[in-house]
């Protein structure tokens, strides 16, 4: 009975410490994930600005540009 109870704490042991490893690749998994989503949210918003100022720019330009009024027929 005691053998048995060995091996079973045995296999806890390994079964906590295979645990105990994929938590901590885990911890760096989303240490990295949230690296990459910082900069991803970082270029996001820098396209979005740049977008924003396109859009402006086009405006500005469309306001410049004369005015062709069609004949009446």
């Amino acid at each position: 009975m005691l053998a048995a109870m060995d091996k079973e704490l045995e296999s806890l042991e390994t079964k906590v410490a295979a645990l105990v490893t994929r938590i901590k690749e885990m911890g760096v998994q989303n240490g990295r994930l949230g690296e990459a989503l910082a900069q991803a949210l970082k270029e996001n918003a820098d396209l979005q600005f740049r977008l924003e100022e396109t859009k402006s720019r086009v405006s500005a330009l469309m306001e410049r540009l004369p005015i062709v009024e069609e004949d009446e027929a």
